[in-house]
């Protein structure tokens, strides 16, 4: 069984739909240096809501679940919790333990 979920930390850099809530499209670069986009609503990236049109990049976070530690302490996640998944589809990404920041 997943624990709570934790943050992924991102950066959302470009601007999808400005109409309320907002959809913007989100970078991670995983531990090996591969860069996956994601698009989805304004709330699933920022506990406060930025305002429609607000300057972008903008450091930004996805809940996700570390559901494995690799033998090189890439850490293993999983962005389920809110059904965010990469344009191609993946929901499991290797991260650097630095990008992710555990929940009490």
């Amino acid at each position: 069984m997943m624990g709570s979920a934790s943050l992924l930390r991102c950066e959302a850099i470009a601007w999808v739909d400005e109409d309320w809530p907002g959809w913007v499209r989100v970078r991670l670069v995983d531990a090996d240096g591969r860069t996956w986009f994601f698009v989805d609503k304004v709330p699933i990236f920022f506990d406060d809501a930025i305002p429609p049109g607000a300057p972008l990049p903008e450091l930004a976070f996805m809940r996700c679940y570390v559901v494995g530690q690799q033998e090189d302490q890439v850490l293993v996640v999983s962005t389920v919790p809110d059904h965010v998944k990469a344009e191609d589809g993946t929901t499991q990404f290797r991260v650097r333990p630095s990008d992710v920041e555990r929940r009490a």
